[in-house]
């Protein structure tokens, strides 16, 4: 016999609401964007970004990520959290970024050859707020910061819902296979 994982959310919602949080806990923010001396791209539209809830929820309706690919993207962003230095500061736009690189490097983790996120579809379903070299920046740093561990195990997963499943409104369902049907 053989079994298989998947993760279920029953609330879109509660999940929209918990990575948002998530997103804006990791670490203070400045309020104001850094005047820069750098020509903005002419379709960046960073600095008019919507609310961070109404980002992600954009992103997570354009992407038709799965629970189990979200889940695993909160894991990293706890990971990243907790590796942080306590005298991290991040600018207006860094929540968007990590959970950008967060969903980004996740979706890749997890995906089938050729069924995972690129920085391209990033780019597009963000309306161009990010260029593919933002984008392509924010996980290459998003995976220096988390030291590259992207490994999540059945066991990582179980810890993480006992904690935040009533929260998040997810969970572990594992079903055994009949072999005589593989």
């Amino acid at each position: 016999m053989s079994m298989t994982t998947t993760v279920s959310s029953r609330s879109p919602e509660a999940l929209l609401s918990f990575t948002t949080t998530t997103a804006t806990s990791l670490l203070p923010c400045s309020k104001k964007f850094k005047k820069s001396n750098t020509p903005v791209h002419k379709f960046n539209t960073k600095f008019n970004l919507p609310p961070l809830n109404e980002f992600i929820a954009t992103v997570f309706k354009r992407s038709k990520l799965s629970p189990c690919v979200c889940l695993v993207s909160l894991i990293y962003l706890q990971r990243l959290k907790t590796s942080l230095p306590s005298h991290a500061r991040g600018d207006i736009d860094t929540p968007y970024r990590l959970f950008l690189a967060a969903i980004l490097t996740a979706s890749k983790f997890l995906s089938e050859t050729g069924t995972c996120l690129t920085s391209q579809a990033i780019v597009v379903m963000t309306d161009h707020v990010y260029t593919p070299k933002d984008v392509n920046l924010m996980e290459r740093s998003f995976l220096g910061l988390i030291k590259y561990n992207l490994f999540v195990n059945v066991e990582a997963i179980k810890e993480y819902l006992d904690i935040h499943g009533k929260t998040l409104e997810m969970d572990l369902v594992e079903e055994v296979l009949d072999q005589q049907r593989l």
